[in-house]
């Protein structure tokens, strides 16, 4: 679980980054307008590969989370099983006497 909170993390890490590079383009020198433009297209690809890193993190966090279910359905099938045949012996054992 470490690891998609490290993931998830790093990609919330991301997302900030663009926001802060916008707000000094806004506040810098207004007279280079080309220049300008071309940091925020570089925010803008910025903020659309952090959330892309979102959007694996979700994915990967979604997937262990049906691997853990599947592993909790398989034990909770042994345990129902290891109880069946428990309950069975206990029966066998009455009867014998």
């Amino acid at each position: 679980m470490s690891m998609n909170t490290d993931l998830i993390n790093g990609a919330v890490r991301l997302k900030s980054r663009p926001a802060k590079e916008v707000e000094a383009v806004v506040q810098g020198n207004r007279d280079d307008v080309p220049f300008a433009i071309e940091l925020l297209l570089n925010a803008t690809q910025r903020e659309r590969e952090s959330l892309h890193a979102i959007e694996e993190s979700i994915n990967t966090l979604r997937l262990s989370l049906e691997q853990r279910r599947r592993v909790i359905d398989q034990q909770d099938e042994i345990l129902r099983d290891l109880s069946e045949l428990l309950s069975t012996r206990g029966d066998a054992r009455t009867l014998k006497r």
